[in-house]
């Protein structure tokens, strides 16, 4: 599992220190505003086991990375890439591909600064570069508005047809050949 860089931030693999920050976070009233409902810490310290082991796993299914602030060397999110089946609609595709989910939380601090893009396009990176992704499928609630414009912001594709009309969620994708054109060059 590897560490990466971006101009303001570090980005590496969850830590047994990192369990309060976490347990927090899943606690944060705000930041789970538009995500689902608050955990309880007993929850919240679970679901935070189940990450660390996943990160050692041989079998990939969830990669659950800090997102650091590199000027302070403060937690400030996580964000994870998820290889588990979904209960969502996906955009239908004639071939096999080679998908993850993508996700990000902030503190409430650290949102509206642009940490958020600049965490998701090194993820994204990553995911395609390493683990050799075909497409990453973003879901956010319908009125998560500020998700909705970073998504939109890194060009993923919004295709109505694949959106879920009973679903309270959104639903967009990027492939793999978007990446040279909208990530890297920019």
């Amino acid at each position: 599992m590897y560490s990466f860089t971006t101009e303001r931030l570090m980005i590496r693999p969850l830590r047994a220190e990192d369990e309060v920050f976490y347990c927090q976070l899943y606690a944060d009233s705000k930041v789970m505003e538009n995500i689902g409902k608050t955990i309880t810490k007993k929850q919240a310290r679970q679901w935070f086991k189940r990450a660390l082991k996943a990160l050692s796993s041989p079998k990939k299914s969830v990669v659950t990375l800090a997102i650091v602030k590199k000027s302070t060397n403060n937690i400030i999110g996580i964000q994870a890439l998820s290889w588990q089946n979904t209960t969502q609609i996906l955009k239908p595709c004639s071939q096999k591909l080679v998908q993850a989910e993508i996700g990000i939380m902030l503190t409430t601090k650290a949102q509206g600064q642009g940490f958020g893009k600049e965490a998701i396009k090194a993820l994204m990176a990553y995911g395609f570069v390493y683990h050799s992704l075909d497409r990453i499928n973003a879901f956010y609630a319908k009125k998560n508005l500020a998700s909705e414009r970073l998504f939109n912001s890194l060009h993923f594709i919004y295709d109505l047809s694949a959106q879920n009309c009973n679903s309270q969620n959104s639903y967009q994708y990027f492939n793999s050949p978007q990446l040279r054109k909208n990530i890297i060059s920019k």
